[in-house]
């Protein structure tokens, strides 16, 4: 283990309470248009009721994606009447992606052509704006180790709304919205929202009061009490770094950017393994997922002949040192949040999404633990409410009220 505790050490108790509070710092900072690494952009959404009518809800994730047909009562309740899932590929022009989601719309509306409203929850970095009452988003950086030519800086709805038009003649409204800021919407009341799958992202509900006026001008006509923030928590990068992620990062797309989604998310932690496995275990082989390090931790993972037994047992110890690091930086984000909010006692329930936050061992109770590390009397209930993300982009879809 000394090997491991070298390479890639876990934070210790006191540096975990103060990384919470210097994310809180950050947090206010941005929202006070002073420095900061959170980008922490504002939505015009509040605390919508959904509008009657049909429609579809499209995902675009990291990894995979989903379109989804679905009606909405008089009474606003919701159901989604079948649902398409699809992979998104690592390198993919904008027209090869709007085809890939116009197709998998037709095949949950069996073809039809009629007026149908769609709305998009999108992984990736979106700088808000309304149009005709939707709202759209410019995408500001391609992240997760993913790439869509001739997308970055095209606002994403205008986009897909024209090129439906031409190539498939449909012409309705596209409302575009950050994938976490969809979970918020969606998330049954709740007033924190995360994703902890491909990527690494937090969304909250802030008082109108806590922002800057300058800030706010940013959501101009935009005048609720409450404001919808998409923090792109992956840019946090005031966690002392390591020889691990300084190698990950070194070969990433997006180079001295999302340092906590390095530590943190599906995307990289296999990296990590990677990039620590000859100094550590000696001849291993490479690993291609993150799945894989959840394979090893419950002995699900089909070892080469030539490891041998003592091999296996330092691999499990340090995947398992890489999981509870990433379960750390989630909890100093949240608990950053929850200072932030004054959410610091009692239960505060809170909705997750991500392959990594529910399929990787025993993940929540990690996060749980060094919640409780740093914030000893709030207890997080994590839930996660089956078509939350849906719900959201439905409800953004129809132009909520």
């Amino acid at each position: 283990m000394q090997v491991v505790d070298k390479l890639y050490p876990l934070i210790s108790t006191v540096d975990l309470g103060k990384y919470a509070k210097l994310f809180q710092r950050e947090l206010i900072a941005a929202l006070h248009n002073q420095t900061s690494s959170l980008p922490t952009i504002l939505n015009p959404i509040h605390r919508m009721s959904p509008n009657p009518g049909m429609g579809v809800a499209v995902a675009i994730g990291g990894t995979n994606g989903y379109a989804s047909a679905f009606r909405i009562s008089k009474k606003g309740v919701i159901t989604f009447l079948n649902r398409k899932p699809f992979s998104i590929p690592e390198k993919s022009t904008k027209y090869e992606l709007f085809h890939l989601i116009s197709k998998n719309i037709l095949k949950v509306t069996r073809g039809r052509k009629n007026t149908f409203n769609i709305g998009i929850g999108f992984a990736y970095p979106l700088k808000p704006l309304l149009h005709h009452r939707f709202i759209d988003g410019q995408l500001l950086s391609m992240t997760k180790g993913r790439n869509i030519e001739g997308l970055v800086g095209k606002k994403v709805g205008q986009e897909y709304h024209k090129f439906l038009i031409k190539e498939y003649g449909i012409d309705t409204t596209v409302a575009v919205a950050n994938d976490a800021i969809c979970l918020l919407l969606g998330g049954d009341g709740v007033d924190v929202a995360g994703v902890v799958g491909t990527g690494l992202n937090f969304a909250y509900w802030e008082r109108r009061e806590a922002i800057a006026p300058l800030k706010l001008s940013e959501l101009s006509g935009f005048a609720q009490a409450e404001v919808a923030i998409n923090i792109e928590s992956a840019d946090f990068d005031k966690i002392e770094g390591n020889l691990l992620r300084a190698l990950v990062d070194k070969t990433s797309e997006d180079r001295g950017r999302s340092l906590s989604e390095k530590e943190v998310s599906g995307a990289y932690l296999y990296q990590i393994f990677n990039a620590g496995k000859d100094k550590i275990l000696g001849s291993f082989p490479e690993l291609s997922s993150t799945d894989q390090l959840n394979d090893i931790l419950t002995d699900a993972f089909i070892y080469p002949k030539a490891v041998k037994n003592d091999t296996k047992k330092i691999a499990k110890l340090f995947v398992d040192r890489i999981f509870h690091r990433s379960a750390q930086i989630v909890a100093i984000q949240l608990c950053g949040i929850l200072t932030k909010i004054k959410k610091t006692h009692g239960i505060v329930p809170i909705v997750m999404e991500g392959g990594i936050f529910w399929q990787a061992k025993n993940y929540p109770s990690l996060v749980n633990l060094y919640v409780n590390m740093i914030l000893p009397e709030v207890i997080p209930s994590f839930a996660r409410l089956f078509g939350s993300s849906r719900r959201g982009i439905a409800i953004l879809a129809k132009g909520g009220a």
